[in-house]
């Protein structure tokens, strides 16, 4: 059966990530329309990857567990979906709203895209963490393991060949050693031997140009 704990490493990396981009809106000076364009594309990068992510549980997970599973698990299910639709909602937003702003990066604009991005970040965190709290278990009895890693591909699937590398490497920025240990099972020794190397660097690249450093968020 199915070993979904390597979805909290994606979990992590979405709550730093997104917990950081208020802050990121407000630093941008008004004007600084050069900053705003990375920022802007952080954005809409950030939006990708957790729509790729969500959209790999629609296709495949939601309606294995409606199929599969008890009648006492149904609400549980459609809280999930009910949360992606929002939470998606509250993406689109998101990202119309950093394209409007950029190419003036005026102040109102600014402060309204960093209201956007903080009622996102406390739905996104009590959707990971009923998720983690009550799905996985879902998921772990009721999908196999092949399909487990079908919905996996699925969302990696989605990205670029730049977007893979780059959000492998956020997710490894924010990983433990016991995280580490976990994505390492479920991936081919090339992954790590080869990829691996690639996505540290990838995004310490990208976060010195985002965030200024190689660390952050």
């Amino acid at each position: 059966m199915a070993d979904s704990r390597d979805m909290v490493g994606a979990h992590d990396m979405f709550r730093a990530q997104f917990g950081a981009l208020p802050a990121l809106l407000a630093g941008v000076a008004p004007g600084d329309t050069a900053r705003a364009a990375v920022v802007e594309e952080h954005v809409v990068l950030l939006a990708t990857l957790l729509h790729g992510h969500h959209g790999a549980e629609d296709e495949h997970v939601w309606p294995k567990l409606h199929e599969r599973c008890p009648r006492e698990s149904q609400d549980l299910v459609a809280t999930m979906e009910a949360q992606h639709a929002g939470i998606d909602t509250a993406l689109q937003d998101l990202v119309t709203g950093a394209r409007l702003w950029a190419p003036a990066a005026d102040a109102a604009g600014r402060d309204a895209l960093a209201g956007v991005a903080a009622r996102l970040g406390p739905a996104l965190a009590e959707h990971l963490a009923l998720e983690e709290a009550e799905t996985l278990r879902l998921i772990d009895g009721y999908l196999t393991e092949q399909e487990w890693k079908a919905t996996v591909a699925a969302a990696a699937g989605k990205l670029t060949p730049d977007q893979g590398p780059l959000a492998i490497g956020m997710m490894l920025h924010e990983a433990d050693e016991h995280m580490e240990e976990l994505i390492r099972g479920g991936a081919p020794e090339e992954f790590w031997t080869e990829v691996r190397p690639v996505a540290v660097g990838a995004y310490a690249a990208y976060a010195t140009r985002v965030y200024g450093d190689a660390g952050r968020p």
